[in-house]
């Protein structure tokens, strides 16, 4: 059985961005038990959002990164304290950096990334707002927005109707 990890994901980041890191724990402790309730029941919904949520916020996190040609050390440490506040699983984490490398690529599509995700929240524009903000975070953290790095921020913003 795959790890569930839906409710922790959207519960942990509504809590960071709410109550900072305290909030980030309960919001995922609360998700676990969303989860745990899921599981129970045997609904499958959300997973879909939640999956696609995981996946563009580490795949666009890395692309942002590579935004001057290079990630640094401080880029990848600033990825690592968003799995963090997370508080993923190891598995997760191990999904999280292949998305981050996935996401540094030359080829990665960002816009199709991003009209994916759109099209996931479907209608929710708090759950784009807090996208960005982790997007945001993680560039500030990483590169204090440099020129390269704000360009790209700039265009996600744009993309996301932000």
């Amino acid at each position: 059985m795959a790890t569930q990890w839906t409710g922790k994901l959207i519960g942990g980041l509504i809590g960071l961005f709410t109550l900072g890191p305290f909030g980030a724990a309960l919001g995922a402790v609360l998700g676990h038990q969303y989860d745990q309730g899921a599981a129970t029941a045997g609904a499958d919904a959300g997973r879909g959002f939640g999956a696609h949520f995981f996946t563009a916020t580490f795949e666009v996190m890395g692309h942002i990164a590579r935004a001057d040609g290079r990630v640094s050390e401080r880029e990848i440490a600033a990825a690592r304290s968003v799995m963090a506040a997370l508080r993923l699983d190891q598995a997760s984490v191990q999904a999280a950096i292949a998305c981050f490398q996935r996401g540094k690529q030359p080829g990665f599509d960002f816009g199709r990334a991003v009209q994916a995700l759109r099209r996931a929240c479907m209608g929710r524009p708090d759950l784009l707002r807090i996208f960005f903000e982790i997007q945001m975070r993680a560039a500030l953290d990483g590169t204090d927005l440099a020129p390269p790095t704000r360009d790209h921020v700039r265009r996600l913003a744009q993309s996301l109707g932000i």
